[in-house]
């Protein structure tokens, strides 16, 4: 009997065992579900970017990080540079002090051994790094390389990878080339390389050319990948918050004592077919409620009277898409009353677009300065939304104003 059809029979009967326990009342339906997907996966791999050991906090993320992991059970655990915040011993000590503190022993209760280390080099590790410092971290792959889980090859560097030849999914690649929002479509790369950024446990960068430009540092992400006989499944993971918003399930982690992890979006998905390239992004356009109106107040700013306008997040739940920015335009009022052209225009983010569209219910504003416009002008505002992979949806447009100074 061949090694497949042995398995086979083992996950057949496995799966008529975990329904007879359901229908006992022994075991909840969403663990029989969670337990028979457990069968279908043949590689589980942990990821995570920029943990930056030597900064504030950097520990404690690295931690929960990986005890999430554990839990998982997952085979390899994939740490993409920059590994430390400058590069020194005792950095990269603390960051094996850390693996340790969780992996030190076979997991309790199990005859499972620790996973596997797979370390990638960003540029600040690379300031004061020696080569005797490799010694310290155990499964260290310099800038990047190809390893294997379970007989299956992946891929791990810092740098964004090139495209594929053929077009078509090739070794899948986990890559970070920045600390971008995994809320961001366009950091999966399906057509191109079968590439995943993996975002970053130490705070989120903005695109460039968004406002406010700070760095989102409530934030504390990574990626849990699994691999099936025909495809990768690539769930997009926040670490910070420490319970679901739904109490039953949260009563439920609660009582296995389980490391939370939220998920920020839908799962990507990588085919391991050759030459079949991935299910394109949707291409969906988000857009308001009918009735949304924008509220539009004067306030004052540095001595500066301002224009504040304010309009709630696009969410998927709601509308069918969510919106990732939105561009906000100043229209100057012509002399028919009508919209004219834009004097003004400006791309923001909600202030919590890289969480789970759960926690982004707070109001979406951007700032005017009267001193943008002409004196005596009248504008009117615009606001469109925008999807991570482009697409505009509808605008509104709030009634009109006179600039007063």
């Amino acid at each position: 009997m061949r090694m497949q059809d042995i398995r086979n029979m083992i996950r057949k009967t496995a799966a008529a065992l975990l329904a007879s326990l359901a229908a006992a009342g022994c075991m909840e339906f969403s663990d029989i579900a969670e337990s028979m997907d457990d069968m279908r996966v043949v590689a589980r791999i942990g990821v995570v970017a920029h943990p930056e050991i030597g900064a504030s906090g950097s520990e404690g993320r690295l931690q929960k990080a990986l005890l999430y992991f554990q839990a998982r059970k997952v085979d390899s655990i994939v740490v993409i540079g920059n590994l430390t915040k400058d590069g020194y011993l005792n950095q990269y000590r603390k960051l094996a002090g850390v693996w340790d503190k969780v992996f030190a022993n076979p997991i309790k209760g199990t005859d499972r051994n620790p996973p596997r280390r797979i370390c990638v080099l960003g540029p600040r590790d690379l300031v004061n790094y020696k080569e005797s410092f490799a010694r310290e971290l155990e499964g260290t792959l310099g800038e990047g390389g190809e390893f294997d889980v379970n007989g299956f090859k992946f891929r791990a560097q810092c740098a964004r990878p090139a495209a594929a030849a053929d077009g078509g999914a090739t070794i899948p690649v986990v890559f970070s080339d920045g600390k971008n929002a995994l809320t961001d479509e366009l950091c999966f790369y399906p057509r191109e390389s079968a590439a995943v950024n993996a975002g970053s446990l130490s705070g989120v960068v903005l695109r460039e050319g968004y406002e406010p430009v700070k760095e989102a540092a409530s934030s504390s992400q990574g990626l849990l990948l699994s691999a099936y006989s025909d495809k990768v499944v690539v769930s997009r993971l926040d670490f910070t918050q420490k319970a679901p918003l739904d109490k039953d399930e949260a009563a439920r982690i609660k009582a296995k004592r389980m490391p939370y992890a939220e998920k920020v979006a839908d799962d990507w998905v990588i085919p391991l077919a050759k030459g079949v390239a991935a299910t394109p992004l949707p291409a969906k356009s988000p857009s308001f409620w009918d009735d949304t109106r924008l509220i539009v107040t004067r306030g004052t700013a540095n001595g500066v009277t301002v224009f504040k306008v304010m309009w709630p997040p696009v969410l998927a739940k709601f509308t069918g898409e969510r919106a990732f920015s939105y561009e906000v335009e100043a229209l100057l009022c012509a002399a028919d009353r009508g919209d004219g052209a834009a004097i003004k225009r400006i791309y923001v983010l909600s202030p919590r677009f890289h969480l789970s569209e759960d926690r982004d219910n707070s109001p979406v504003f951007c700032n005017f300065y009267e001193t943008d416009f002409p004196s005596g002008a009248r504008v009117r505002f615009a606001v469109t939304p925008v999807s991570s992979t482009g697409a505009h949806g509808a605008r509104i447009v709030s009634e009109e104003y006179c600039v007063q100074r």
